[in-house]
């Protein structure tokens, strides 16, 4: 009797992309520059200083599309703390609170950019990695 099996479903890294076309050398040079381009607003030194590094870029877009996702988060806190968050006690501990999950979430994955730009690898931030392959820069 024949036996019917499943072929393995493909296992999809969200972490690692395959960038084949950028080399050691490339990565070597851009190593440091990558790294600096996750800490807010100096994405534009890896977007604009070295554009024809392509490691340094690939970083520099994520760090430009986290540093977008900070400016939305501080205009939506102030939008909280004009409204919601002038409720006597409950708006204060609230805001408090989601404020405090949110910007350490938005550390965590600042730090893991800096880490994975400091370390030579490919790796794209968990949810913002495919918005940044659209930065049309």
């Amino acid at each position: 009797m024949r036996r019917l099996t499943r072929p393995a479903s493909p296992v999809v890294s969200a972490t690692v992309t395959s960038e084949p076309s950028i080399t050691q050398e490339e990565i070597s040079n851009g190593r440091l520059i990558a790294a600096v381009s996750y800490l807010p607003g100096l994405c534009f030194i890896g977007l604009l200083g070295f554009p024809e590094n392509r490691y340094a870029v690939f970083h520099a877009r994520q760090g430009f599309v986290l540093f977008l996702v900070e400016i939305v988060v501080a205009i939506a806190f102030g939008i909280y703390d004009a409204s919601l968050g002038r409720i006597p006690w409950v708006g204060l501990i609230l805001g408090a609170i989601l404020k405090f999950v949110v910007w350490i979430g938005l550390l965590v994955v600042t730090v893991y950019g800096v880490a994975k730009g400091a370390s030579g690898e490919l790796a794209r931030v968990p949810f913002l990695g495919e918005a940044a392959d659209k930065v049309p820069f």
